[in-house]
């Protein structure tokens, strides 16, 4: 199946993708005429005018969309997996990064307050979020941000070294 994948596996993702947006297509006209509506109808005020008003044909699209994105993610992890498996000394590197991204994370995790004061404090009473979601959520804007300054200094660093080849 490997090998299959990898010599028809993107033909095979743009006809699944090109058959999606069909069917997508397909019953969101149908359901649009089904309705009574046509397509230069503004959807939106209908929906504001008839808050009853049932726009359920577009669920194909976004169950389909979102089984497209699961099936990928599945895909992913899974070669992922395969791939350490079967090479994990050609891995290595992934496996120190992935353990480094994990330090940092659950370093700036601990290390952060859960919010209580100003805008973000409102917010949190307004949602209702813990305090363990907050600082969860904390760490990983944190993580981002010390990734994004890296990645942004590493861009930088990287063309003065090209500079002097």
């Amino acid at each position: 199946m490997y090998n299959f994948l990898v010599k028809k596996g993107q033909i095979f993702a743009l006809l699944l993708g090109v058959g999606v947006v069909a069917i997508y297509l397909f019953t969101v006209l149908g359901g649009i005429k089904g309705a009574g509506y046509s397509t230069s109808d503004d959807l939106n005020l209908i929906l504001k005018s008839n808050p009853n008003a049932d726009f359920s044909f577009f669920d194909t699209g976004m169950t389909l969309t979102l089984a497209l994105i699961v099936i990928a993610v599945a895909a992913a992890v899974l070669f992922g997996i395969f791939h350490l498996i079967t090479s994990p000394k050609g891995s290595i590197k992934i496996i120190i990064g992935v353990a480094v991204l994990g330090i940092l994370f659950f370093a700036l995790m601990n290390t952060s307050e859960a919010e209580t004061t100003g805008k973000i404090g409102e917010l949190v009473q307004r949602f209702d979020v813990g305090e363990a979601a907050s600082k969860f959520i904390s760490g990983g804007l944190k993580t981002t941000a010390v990734l994004s300054a890296a990645a942004v200094l590493l861009m930088f660093f990287g063309e003065i070294r090209n500079l002097f080849k």
